[in-house]
């Protein structure tokens, strides 16, 4: 049994990445977030804002969060917060309520085995980020999970989001049982301090391994004929003839958010397009145009700023100077431009060019949008680290 689980197990076929454009993930996973974060005394109003969100669009449990939404909050917390393990916290708050509709099918399993089905059938439910899959092994079935989009810092923290859930989950619905795992891997690589590391196997309560081919959890195999006590056929029968029906929803392309992201790419050749303008060529009104794009997990903001980051990008590529990419896309000016470079990807136009060419990326790069004051010695103003 040792040999099998610290040796490569059965990777799952590797699926196409997902463009960051159009990842998102369910909104309940955020509700859960900030409801952790208050309860641990964390000002996560100023943390929602700095994404663009407010506790009104924080209510609607069914709307969808833009991945690059998801990015800015996460990077703003672990900026601000001394947390970790983020997904790992999350993960040991979670109530299967919290899935929503997902959570209620996993109460009405019958096994353990209808459990692990129902997991891999239903995770596109709640985020399109990732993919899960049950595959059995000699002694044991593997609960893969398989993040397609997103940052480093993003996927590591969304694969112990996870895979701890599965493990909380898993022995809510079990209770009296020793639901123990034969062993966890993760793709990211090992913590260096020791006192992470051990983290982690409190946590989950069994080896964990790192720099492995995909997140993944390995159960006995003898846990799959677990009855578990809630169990109902019936009340899961029709919980998943709704599920379908959500999970058609959630995975059908939205037009409307193409539509919009194919005008904004040829208006903002004529300067920075306004919802008016773009709900005119939709023919439709401005409030029409707010409540679909909602509906679809977004806003015309957060739909602008991937349109801009992206030609952006592409510009960068293209060595135009920042002047020349703040008139190209509508910003007022080069100063404006180059802040919102920084917020959005936490790089200055030039630190992105060196991590385009492969070149060392400074630490804290300076930019003519900081003040000559807080400048350390040596970049006096009109001294940019910006290329031009």
């Amino acid at each position: 049994m040792t040999n099998s689980i610290e040796q490569p197990v059965q990777s799952p076929r590797p699926r196409p990445a997902l463009s960051p454009e159009t990842g998102w993930v369910s909104m309940r996973h955020l509700q859960h977030m900030v409801q952790s974060g208050r309860a641990a005394g964390l000002e996560m109003d100023q943390l929602l804002a700095l994404a663009g969100l407010d506790d009104d669009r924080l209510a609607d449990a069914d709307a969808r969060v833009p991945l690059t939404t998801l990015e800015r909050l996460l990077a703003a917390l672990q900026r601000d917060h001394a947390d970790r393990l983020p997904g790992i916290h999350l993960a040991n708050a979670i109530q299967p309520a919290t899935l929503g509709a997902l959570g209620f099918i996993l109460q009405a399993c019958s096994t353990f085995a209808d459990m692990l089905d129902v997991v891999q059938r239903y995770n596109g439910m709640l985020s399109n980020i990732g993919h899960a899959s049950v595959q059995p092994l000699p002694g044991l079935v593997q609960v893969s999970w398989e993040c397609r989009a997103g940052s480093p810092q993003l996927q590591r923290h969304a694969s112990e989001y996870v895979m701890g859930t599965i493990m909380v989950v898993a022995r809510l619905l079990a209770p009296g049982n020793d639901i123990m795992p034969a062993a966890v891997h993760f793709p990211h690589a090992r913590p260096q301090r020791a006192e992470r590391v051990r983290d982690y196997f409190d946590f989950f309560r069994c080896p964990v391994h790192f720099d492995k081919p995909v997140a993944a959890v390995l159960f006995p195999a003898s846990l799959l004929t677990l009855r578990l006590p809630h169990g109902d056929a019936a009340l899961k029968e029709l919980l998943e003839r709704h599920a379908q029906n959500l999970l058609q929803q959630r995975t059908q392309p939205s037009a409307l958010v193409d539509d919009v992201r194919r005008l904004l790419t040829a208006l903002i050749l004529d300067g920075a397009p306004t919802k008016v303008a773009v709900a005119q060529q939709l023919g439709m009104s401005t409030r029409s145009l707010h409540r679909h794009l909602q509906d679809n997990g977004t806003c015309y903001q957060d739909v602008l700023h991937q349109v801009r980051l992206e030609q952006a990008r592409g510009l960068l590529e293209k060595d135009l100077s920042s002047g020349a990419i703040a008139s190209r896309l509508g910003f007022h000016s080069r100063q404006a431009f180059l802040r919102w470079f920084r917020q959005h990807t936490d790089l200055t136009p030039s630190a992105f060019r060196q991590q385009m060419q492969g070149q060392f990326v400074p630490d804290a790069p300076f930019d003519d949008a900081v003040p000559a004051e807080l400048r350390p010695a040596g970049i006096p103003q009109g001294e940019s680290a910006d290329v031009h």
